[in-house]
């Protein structure tokens, strides 16, 4: 379901909210993929501090990466649904 669109605060929205927002325990599957995931994102910064100069840009592009991280584990998390 997607809240963003919601009207009112209806059971179903609000079951929805508080599946978001609660803790999930990771299969061994989904915790592989995060540590996949990670690194590949965490070599991503690696090649950046190495190639990019200091700069504003640079530390978007980092912060980027790190929102990135976060979102894929929200989306392995949920399995796609948000």
């Amino acid at each position: 379901m997607d809240i963003s669109r919601a009207a009112e605060l209806t059971p179903e929205v609000e079951k929805t909210i508080d599946d978001m927002f609660e803790y999930h325990k990771w299969t061994d599957a989904q915790v592989a993929a995060g540590v996949r995931i990670r690194q590949a994102l965490a070599a991503a910064v690696k090649v950046i501090i190495a190639d990019v100069p200091p700069s504003p840009d640079r530390t978007v592009a980092i912060r980027k990466l790190r929102d990135a991280r976060m979102d894929c584990n929200s989306a392995i998390t949920h399995g796609g649904k948000y």
